[in-house]
């Protein structure tokens, strides 16, 4: 029977086995690397999913207020800019019908304001988990449209300011006051700005002592009517850009029955 003793400890080793424990050693290492990189992968893959699935919930509720402007709040707003502008020009008798008019008519109230839930998110945790190009390309571009439209915000909330002032030259404060509370008190109800006639109290009157002050309001209400029509472009734009953005994530990351 054969007996097999262990090497000496003084035994030197070949430098076969050198080469073959640091091959091993090496690709231990290697592997554990690898193992570890697929591991972060799959982790950011599916952080990456998420976020593209909160983006698409963003996109469906600003598309769904875009839309709603753009089909009912801006034109039931433009249809009292018109009922205002008539009004005026209509013999004496009609205060309370003007201050009904003009009151909605001025109440703008449709301002865009982006979910930018994700998008606020992604800037602090990483766009660099987007590594899906179409996607990036899309919310680039959404990004840039966003730019633009802001850019045009500015220029509303001063026409908004300019007119409010010239209506104080011929509206009475107190009347004003009263029915600003009556139309807003139950507005987080309803999308609409509803005022009746009947909110609109007995002693309302219209100051038309000077002449000029009314021409130059009216003038400031056409202008305002234009400009709500190119609010009324610029969210076609914005909601062919959400919803082409929606279509691209949807495809990207198989997401159609989100």
């Amino acid at each position: 029977m054969e007996t097999h003793y262990p090497h000496h400890v003084t035994h030197k080793k070949k430098w076969g086995e050198y080469l073959l424990e640091f091959f091993m050693l090496f690709l231990a290492v290697f592997l554990g690397f690898i193992a570890e990189n697929i591991r972060e992968s799959s982790i950011e893959r599916h952080k990456e999913k998420e976020y593209m699935e909160s983006m698409v919930e963003d996109l469906k509720t600003d598309s769904a207020f875009l839309q709603l402007s753009i089909n009912k709040l801006i034109p039931y707003h433009t249809r009292w800019l018109d009922s205002t502008m008539h009004l005026f020009e209509m013999p004496n008798g009609k205060d309370r019908l003007i201050y009904q008019a003009f009151f909605l008519a001025t109440a703008w109230t449709y301002n865009f304001h982006p979910t930018e839930r994700t998008l606020t998110q992604l800037r602090s945790e990483g766009f660099h988990l987007i590594r899906n190009k179409k996607a990036a390309t899309a919310i680039s571009q959404l990004e840039d449209q966003y730019k633009i439209y802001f850019q045009t915000t500015v220029f509303v909330d001063n026409m908004q300011n300019n007119i409010d002032v010239a209506a104080a030259a011929f509206a009475d404060r107190s009347v004003v006051d009263k029915i600003t509370k009556i139309t807003f008190q139950n507005f987080h109800n309803d999308p609409f700005v509803h005022l009746e006639l009947k909110d609109i109290p007995d002693s309302a009157a219209i100051k038309t002592d000077n002449i000029e002050v009314v021409k130059s309001y009216l003038k400031l209400l056409n202008d305002y009517y234009y400009y709500t029509q190119a609010i009324n472009n610029n969210y076609i734009v914005l909601l062919n850009v959400l919803h082409m953005t929606i279509d691209v994530l949807k495809k990207e990351y198989h997401l159609e029955n989100e």
